[in-house]
């Protein structure tokens, strides 16, 4: 009876496996015709080429088909699955080639190739990519009796999701010298002023002032300390900190599996694509990195080390005040349980050693503070407690002033129109798989865990997935998942638990006994690698003369209104960092970031002395992005719309009183670019 009841479950399973096969070529089909549909009268609405195209994808989704069913049902099939195999051995030693061709052959098409920017229908780039896994897994298998193995299916999803996320980051390595996104070109600017002060015309005293924090001015300002260094390598150098730290954390985080040495290098690509979902920013991820390596060491070492990693990221954002207490926590519990199988005393006061050095700087000030606000009889009289800024986060009222000094649009953890699938349900395609991988784990045993230890782990997290969701939901966020960074990173440190508790030694084992492990490590590596695909495009820029032109003009008008006045780069400031529009002098007023915060939150005083500026005609010339007096309504005719809010805000605080005092003299449309003289000038630029 239970060998019935196993081959029905198998039969039901080809069965759905072969309809959502059908469905997925209908869908990806439908899509390319889409696409084909009015190119042309040739046959109905499409062109003779489109037509030819269409037929061609038809007949292979066809032997795609056919292939699966012969695969899934034919009684025939084991002959030709022997030529197949057959043919594989025949390639010897040189199969990697093959492989390591199926493997790039999504990045490059999505990111390099010239189809990227045309086939972006979801259901068609499911089948590109899962056919370039199942090629790589059918090339790397050594089974005399298999097509492809769960090994190799898991090893090929880690080898097509690395080339994808390193493809999306290192297509925007380029010389094009304007803005690449919205803010881009500025953060190059924020990022230079710290060690290429000597870049600028600036007549102010002391170093320059610029919005960010030092801790990611430090990291991506470090090719600044070669002068001329060129605008592609800054690029470059960018590229490299949102990629390689990711896997470097990854490798930190297994590392006492490093026994099983090849499972744990493929545990930093893991990491890699993993973080990518957020993405997250680097100097979370350098602080993780400590709290990994610090975790094992004696006392003496890993409290400087933790109680380090902690002002590092509490520098970096306020919010990232717990993040490595929690961590530290979370991983000094753990390891006491996988030496001796219960908690004792002493791990607990090494975790709280531990917990309490990575909030010491900054987040235990704030748990004081909050304290003193909420019970302020534990302060005797006002002598007694802490002289704090107003506006400080180490006080309740200044903790609440920066939480709600700007709007929540609860709205964005559903889905939307700029990030479709809202935070709460691509947040669980994200992590959904992995915590139910250790929920697995520590359930049956196999994860060594114990009842406080659990608790504790899933009260840290926790907290850090609060912390994410109130953060994704306020007015400028909610655009992806960097705002669940803690998050993220913790479910990273915990995994690499769950890997040193059992999951290495048993992984083998679990991969021929458990379904549940195979399905659940299939998800949590092909959902993530997957990602790049789902809005990936490769870069569009404008011509090499066009963008030529388009630079001339911008130096012509301000090589003629700096004669006048000062010239505002309000956006594309680093045209001045990389000597792209002459000595112009620089004015640090009005950075464009640092005006949205302003809009966002209203600040009346603020752009009172915007309006101000801009009545007395104080700059000859403003360099900014496209502007228009258009307000959006969130109704049906806005769905899909990106950032209603902030367009809204940005219109009233900063376009409404620029075009009140100036005109529109030059708009580059396909750079982004408008300029702006004053409208009662006495003077005139070509």
């Amino acid at each position: 009876m239970p060998a019935k009841r196993s081959s029905r479950n198998a039969r039901l399973a080809k069965i759905a496996l072969l309809v959502a096969l059908a469905f997925l070529l209908l869908l990806a089909g439908a899509e390319i015709f889409n696409l084909g549909w009015g190119s042309g009268s040739w046959l109905g609405r499409l062109s003779a080429k489109w037509a030819v195209t269409l037929f061609a994808f038809y007949v292979f989704f066809a032997g795609l088909f056919a292939l699966a069913y012969a695969w899934l049902f034919s009684p025939q099939w084991t002959g030709l699955e022997k030529r197949i195999i057959g043919a594989r051995k025949s390639l010897c030693q040189w199969r990697w080639l093959p492989a390591v061709l199926a493997a790039l052959t999504p990045a490059w098409f999505v990111y390099y190739s010239p189809w990227g920017a045309l086939f972006v229908g979801l259901f068609f780039r499911i089948l590109v990519f899962g056919i370039a896994v199942l090629l790589v897994a059918y090339f790397l298998a050594r089974s005399e009796t298999k097509l492809i193995t769960w090994q190799t299916f898991l090893l090929s999803g880690l080898a097509v999701g690395t080339f994808l996320v390193l493809a999306e980051s290192f297509v925007l390595v380029t010389d094009y010298p304007f803005a690449l996104h919205w803010s881009e070109g500025n953060r190059l600017w924020d990022y230079s002023v710290l060690f290429g002060r000597d870049r600028y015309n600036y007549s102010g005293e002391g170093p320059i002032l610029a919005r960010i924090n030092p801790t990611r001015q430090w990291l991506w300002g470090l090719p600044f300390l070669i002068p001329q260094l060129p605008i592609w390598a800054t690029r470059l150098w960018g590229a490299v900190l949102v990629t390689i730290p990711y896997a470097l954390l990854g490798w930190a985080a297994f590392w006492p599996g490093i026994k099983y040495r090849g499972p744990w290098i493929l545990a930093g690509f893991w990491a890699l694509i993993f973080l990518n979902q957020g993405p997250i920013y680097t100097p979370l991820v350098l602080a993780a990195i400590i709290v990994a390596l610090a975790r094992r060491g004696p006392w003496w070492l890993a409290l400087p080390l933790v109680y380090l990693s902690g002002i590092y990221a509490s520098i970096s954002r306020y919010t990232w005040s717990f993040a490595v207490g929690i961590w530290a926590v979370v991983l000094s519990l753990g390891d006491a349980v996988l030496e001796h199988g219960k908690l004792i005393w002493r791990d607990w006061l090494r975790s709280a050693a531990l917990g309490l050095a990575g909030i010491w700087s900054r987040g235990l000030p704030i748990l004081i503070g909050v304290a003193i606000g909420f019970f302020p009889f534990l302060v005797a009289g006002d002598a007694g407690a802490p002289s704090l800024p107003s506006q400080s986060v180490e006080t309740l009222e200044g903790l609440q002033a920066v939480t709600t000094r700007q709007p929540f649009l609860w709205d964005r953890l559903f889905p939307n129109g700029i990030y479709p699938p809202g935070i709460l349900l691509g947040l669980s395609l994200a992590t959904l798989p992995l915590i139910l991988l250790l929920y697995y784990l520590a359930r049956t045993g196999k994860w060594k865990t114990t009842f406080l230890e659990q608790l504790v782990t899933i009260a840290g997290l926790g907290s850090m997935l609060l912390v994410g969701v109130i953060a994704s939901a306020k007015v400028g966020g909610g655009t992806d998942l960097h705002n669940m960074d803690m998050f993220l990173v913790g479910l990273v440190l915990v995994a690499g638990l769950a890997w040193e508790g059992g999951l290495a030694s048993r992984l083998a084992g679990l991969f021929k006994t458990s379904a549940a492990v195979r399905w659940l490590l299939a998800a949590t590596i092909i959902i993530p690698a997957f990602m790049p695909m789902v809005a990936g495009r490769p870069l569009e820029l404008p011509s090499a003369e066009r963008t030529e032109f388009v630079l001339g003009r911008i130096q012509d008008y301000v090589a003629c209104a700096r004669q006048y006045g000062d010239v505002l780069f309000m956006d594309q400031r680093q045209l001045i960092t990389f000597g792209l529009v002459g000595d112009v002098p620089l004015v640090v007023e009005y950075e464009k970031k640092f005006v949205m915060d302003q809009a966002l939150a209203a600040n009346e005083a603020y752009f009172a002395e915007f309006r101000s500026d801009l009545a007395s005609g104080r700059f000859s010339l403003i360099v900014t992005e496209r502007e228009a007096l258009l307000y959006k309504e969130p109704d049906i005719e806005s769905i899909g719309d990106d950032l209603i809010e902030e367009n809204n805000a940005w219109v009233t605080w900063v376009t409404t009183p620029l075009l009140a005092y100036y005109e529109s003299v030059a708009d580059f449309k396909d750079a982004a670019i408008e300029l702006f003289l004053p409208k009662e000038r006495s003077f005139d630029c070509p």
